[in-house]
Formats: C-alpha cells, sequence, structure tokens
C-alpha cells in the first residue's frame, strides 16, 4: 500500500503577524494580502504535488486564520473546503492573557519572550509545550492509522511540534518536547514515514504564531 503522507502548512501572514501582537485562538485575525498570496502559492503548490481535486484528508485548526488559509488551499485543489475537519487541537499554543498585545509592550514588562530558534516563551496562564504535545498526540492517535494523504492547515509552534512528534526530532532540553525546526509562513512540510522533507518554503520562519 502505499505510504500514508502528511503535508503540513502554516496558515498565511496576517494583521496581528504584521503588527507583532500575540493572536489568539478565540477571535478572527484576517490574513493580509501577503498572506493570501502564500495560501494561493501553497494551494497551487500543492495542486503541482498532487494534481486536481486529489483524493485527501482535509484538516485544519478551528481558528479563522487557518479556515480563510484552507479556503484559499481547496479552491486551488478543487476540493470543497466544508469537507475539512476542523478541531482545536491543532490550534497555536495558548498565550494566555499575553494574547492580543504587542511583543514589544510584554517584553518591556516581563522581558524576553521569544526564545532561541523563534520559540516562544509560555505564557504564566497559557499553555506549555507539554500540553501542546498532549492534545497533538490526542489528534494523532484518531489520524495516524487513517491511509491516504492528510492536508493539514494549522499555526507555527504548534505544527513544529507535530512535526517534531511526527518526524522524531530531538526532545527540546528545556521544554520537554520534540520540536521541529522554524518554517516561514505559506510553507509546506511533508513527512512520510517519521521522515520529514520541506516541500515548499524555506526555514529560519518568524515567532510569530
Amino acid at each position: 500500500m502505499p505510504a500514508t503522507r502528511f503535508f503540513i502548512m502554516r496558515h498565511g501572514e496576517t494583521v496581528y503577524n504584521a503588527a507583532r501582537r500575540l493572536q489568539a485562538n478565540h477571535i478572527h485575525t484576517p490574513l493580509t494580502r501577503l498572506g493570501a498570496e502564500q495560501a494561493l502559492a501553497m494551494g497551487e503548490a500543492l495542486r503541482g504535488a498532487l494534481g486536481d481535486q486529489p483524493a485527501v484528508t482535509l484538516h485544519v485548526s478551528e481558528t479563522g486564520r487557518a479556515l480563510q488559509t484552507m479556503a484559499m488551499i481547496t479552491d486551488s485543489l478543487g476540493l470543497d473546503w466544508f469537507a475539512a475537519r476542523r478541531t482545536d487541537d491543532l490550534k497555536e499554543i495558548d498565550m494566555g492573557s499575553w494574547c492580543g498585545r504587542l511583543y514589544d509592550d510584554v517584553e518591556a514588562e516581563i522581558g524576553p519572550i521569544v526564545l532561541a530558534d523563534h520559540l516562544l516563551r509560555p505564557a504564566p496562564d497559557g499553555e506549555d509545550y507539554p500540553m501542546i504535545a498532549a492534545r497533538l498526540n490526542r489528534w494523532l492517535g484518531e489520524v495516524a492509522d487513517q491511509p491516504g494523504d492528510h492536508v493539514i492547515v494549522m499555526h507555527g509552534i504548534s505544527s513544529r511540534v507535530l512535526r517534531g512528534i511526527m518526524a522524531r526530532y530531538p526532545v527540546h532540553p528545556d521544554l520537554g518536547v520534540p520540536i521541529a525546526p522554524s518554517l516561514v509562513q505559506g510553507s509546506i512540510a511533508l513527512v512520510v514515514d517519521g521522515q520529514e522533507t520541506v516541500l515548499f518554503g524555506s526555514e529560519r520562519g518568524t515567532e510569530h504564531a
């Protein structure tokens, strides 16, 4: 049987990304023009890899920015946006009471929140990385044995944890879970049988979730 393939994508740039604000999961943060162009480019890259109207399973974070990105991707592929499986398990790291605030304002109060390699310091009242890994492992337990191609639209930090788990990256010495390298927004990582390749986009992404 063909290998199960996971195409894991970051949503396109949002107005919060452009303004360097920490995003929440419960409010809609629309894509910028650049973000829309990134979403369309991912759709075209996927169509080049999978063809038109491919037989895939769609998965998307239950957030406005991911759903908007998925809408453009499904349009490029000739697929039904309503067929996407929406789940909070794929949401971004919850930054608690820091959500909606400017990075600079939070850092002026408590010090750096951007760690090495574009990772985010967890908020005292938000999620830590093991909490992210727990919900992603729950999601993987539901889908990992389903054959075929899976197209996933999610977020910067949470996708790095998911890719870290799936592609068997080393456990981060301070954060306690496997974490994959940062990818730019509008990128596609392909994970097959525990091996990852960057299908579209590049490394050296930003910290913006």
